[in-house]
């Protein structure tokens, strides 16, 4: 019931991943949103004080990131989205090219491959599979795009490879990956 809103909102592909969707669009699985609903309900109704509502909403985040962590899907996502009450106060605007990066489920030859889309997972650069990471981390034909994202993360105090969740630490460093991700995505001659 909640798929088909999370790929509009996140203009994913398909193959992502439900459970991932929820975190990259930055809401809440549609039973905990109603759970928090009522508990807002319940404070303004005088059932409940500011602080009981804080405290069960930290356990409704908690119980989000736990289901986000058991499951055996979207390992990449949980990488570059660690944290999901970060994720959640982190306004972010989406995009169709920034989401491929977010859930490694886009137009990498090596996705594509497995489903059968095209005769190699190589890259055009000869250099390996066409992975997301290869495209953010590796890739010569990202490599103009990729010393742009490295001065913003620099500055932002993150090493290169940065850290898990480093992508989504302030709005600048989420910007950066943005117009990254636009870059690498469309400026292809391989295509």
């Amino acid at each position: 019931m909640q798929r088909p809103p999370l790929l509009a909102m996140t203009a994913a592909y398909r193959t992502a991943s439900t459970n991932c969707l929820s975190v990259v669009a930055g809401v809440l699985p549609f039973d905990l949103e109603i759970e928090k609903s009522a508990l807002q309900r319940r404070l303004a109704g005088g059932e409940i004080t500011q602080e009981q509502l804080t405290e069960h909403v930290a356990n409704i985040f908690t119980t989000w990131q736990e289901r986000y962590e058991a499951t055996d899907k979207g390992e990449w996502t949980k990488r570059m989205i660690p944290c999901v009450r970060e994720r959640y106060i982190l306004p972010m605007p989406l995009d169709h090219y920034t989401t491929q990066l977010l859930t490694g489920h886009g137009d990498f030859k090596s996705k594509l491959f497995g489903f059968k889309l095209v005769a190699s997972p190589n890259c055009g650069c000869g250099n390996g599979s066409e992975t997301v990471q290869h495209v953010i981390y590796r890739c010569p034909r990202t490599e103009t795009y990729r010393q742009e994202l490295k001065k913003v993360m620099a500055e932002e105090h993150e090493g290169w490879p940065p850290r898990n969740g480093a992508f989504l630490k302030t709005r600048r460093t989420y910007e950066a990956l943005r117009k990254f991700a636009k870059k690498a995505l469309t400026n292809r001659t391989d295509r």
